[in-house]
């Protein structure tokens, strides 16, 4: 079996999943993920207070002589003011700063406002500063000793700038919680401004009794009228509104699945489906396929979240039923061999994305093309098409034979094709890699710059049977400044001999195999009120595992 199900427990059991510490893999003991849910609810409520500007700082620094110190981060060319990230530290001691009124991102990071100053102890100081990932990091050091009121002026180089080539970035999956309105708003019109994002999905899920805290809920709701997204979309991120609809065994459990519905005319009800996730109310018996065609009847994009977690995921996919597939939103863990690379080989086109899922965690953004006005339907739109790639620090560019990432090249018989791969990124990337049906077949080392560090690769392969060729990034490739492992992967292009797409049959057997496991799981632990309500669900896996068995039968 090729599923990492496992991670996605401690997933499910932390509420703000972007300030976890612990990666390690947990058993399915209740009592274990109860212990370990109470802990994330203090270190939530602790971060949300953080996160939206209240946090303190220590006594030692409260007794301190205080500056009040304003930062302004500008393009070096432009001369543009820019939001973005700051760290502080105290040259004496090495300490960072804790900045109280400022947001607070991981490994001391906090958004830089110009128009907040910061209150902080008069120290000799030296700054960080960055924006998104399009800039190099900035260093400047300053002696605030004995200065009561000080101004600083930071120029940020740009090391890439993938507006200039009409790509924009966006997060399909985020949530906020343990936050007033006031302060969730002020999250989202800071945040994705200093991530350099262009546009952020803000989704509803619920969860029982545990969704009075998830802010978002209610930013979602009131976006149906307009509201705050559509306030929030008159400045430099636009955002759109989105739904997880999802099922869950237990509270924290695996069930059929988590699914992004985005771009919606109203929410799909139920939002989650089964007494596990929803505190004992209603059955098993609606499967997640039922709120992905409603949602696609409106004109809706559907999107498979957190990689292979759920059941119905293969289902769907086999079924045509999902537009792309999310993978490391809200964690690091899985694989491109567990999800993609599977449907890949099977001749699906499955274009790649990501979010964050609790709060902005990570640089974490998925790039698609968009020569028209930014919003949401014309940014999902292209999305669909495949022309995508996602990453969380490293830049990509891709072509084989002159086509782009989603695009088709027919085969008639062998063929050599022409392929160019480059990457651009502030961190050590480790280089370059060009994957063919799964498979690495060509690896560049990166380059050192002044600011950056690049890959280029150029040369052509002998192909002869129908595929699929991708870029990216290797595996271990280090951690961004916020101590995320990096990570990078275009989507594909394809490759058809005589009109026909790839097909293992290896791979299909596998597939059929892990929805029949799947079938016993949820006839064992499903709750259904009816014998209609079960063969509904079932039927989700029974019609893709006769697909499967067609095409193998036609091969």
């Amino acid at each position: 079996m090729y599923r990492s199900r496992v991670w996605f427990c401690l997933l499910a059991a932390m509420t703000v999943g972007a300030f976890a510490r612990e990666n390690t893999l947990l058993s399915h003991d209740v009592s274990l993920h109860k212990h370990l849910h109470a802990r994330r609810l203090a270190r939530a409520k602790a971060h949300a207070l953080t996160a939206a500007g209240k946090g303190r700082v220590s006594a030692q620094a409260e007794s301190q002589e205080k500056c009040q110190l304003t930062i302004e981060l500008i393009d070096s060319q432009t001369r543009e003011p820019l939001f973005g990230l700051v760290r502080l530290s105290n040259l004496t001691t090495g300490d960072h700063l804790a900045l109280t009124g400022a947001i607070a991102r991981d490994m001391n990071w906090y958004v830089a406002d110009p128009a907040a100053p910061l209150v902080i102890s008069a120290v000799s100081l030296q700054i960080e500063a960055l924006h998104g990932i399009e800039y190099a990091r900035a260093v400047r050091s300053m002696d605030l000793r004995g200065v009561r009121k000080a101004k600083v002026s930071i120029p940020l180089k740009r090391i890439y700038d993938p507006r200039a080539e009409k790509w924009r970035s966006g997060n399909t999956h985020l949530h906020l919680m343990k936050m007033t309105h006031a302060e969730a708003v002020r999250y989202l019109r800071n945040v994705p401004r200093a991530d350099g994002l262009d546009l952020v999905f803000v989704s509803h899920l619920r969860r029982l009794p545990d969704e009075r805290h998830y802010i978002t809920n209610e930013i979602v709701e009131n976006s149906f009228q307009g509201g705050a997204l559509k306030r929030l979309s008159q400045g430099p991120t636009r955002f759109g509104n989105g739904q997880e609809h999802r099922h869950n065994f237990g509270a924290y459990g695996e069930g059929y699945g988590h699914v992004m519905l985005l771009d919606l005319r109203k929410l799909i009800r139920p939002v989650s489906i089964g007494p596990g996730i929803m505190n004992g109310e209603g059955s098993d018996g609606i499967p997640l396929q039922r709120g992905i065609r409603l949602a696609r009847k409106d004109g809706a994009t559907a999107i498979w979240c957190h990689n292979t977690y759920g059941f119905e995921d293969v289902a769907n996919w086999v079924s045509g039923e999902l537009h792309a597939q999310n993978i490391f939103d809200g964690s690091p863990q899985g694989s491109y061999q567990d999800s993609f690379y599977r449907y890949l080989n099977l001749g699906m086109k499955v274009p790649f994305s990501t979010g964050t899922d609790w709060f902005l965690y990570d640089f974490s953004r998925v790039y698609v093309p968009v020569a028209e006005e930014l919003t949401p339907e014309s940014w999902l739109r292209n999305l669909r098409t495949g022309k995508s790639y996602i990453t969380n620090g490293t830049f990509l560019e891709f072509e084989v034979d002159g086509k782009s990432l989603g695009d088709t090249i027919p085969l008639s018989g062998p063929r050599t094709l022409k392929i160019h791969g480059r990457a651009v990124g502030r961190n050590d990337f480790q280089g370059l890699q060009v994957i063919h049906n799964g498979q690495q077949i060509h690896h560049v080392e990166t380059r050192s710059h002044e600011a950056y560090f690049s890959a280029e690769c150029r040369f052509s392969l002998s192909v002869k049977e129908s595929g699929w060729l991708a870029l990216r990034i290797p595996l271990e490739a280090g951690k961004n400044e916020l101590d995320k492992p990096l990570f990078a992967h275009t989507s594909p292009v394809y490759l058809q001999l005589n009109g026909k797409s790839v097909f293992r049959p290896d791979v299909a057997r596998d597939l059929i195999d892990e929805m029949k496991d799947n079938l016993k799981t949820i006839r064992s632990k499903g709750k259904f009120d009816t014998a209609e309500e079960m063969d509904a669900v079932l039927r989700v896996h029974l019609d893709a595992i006769a697909n499967l068995q067609a095409q193998l039968q036609d091969r």
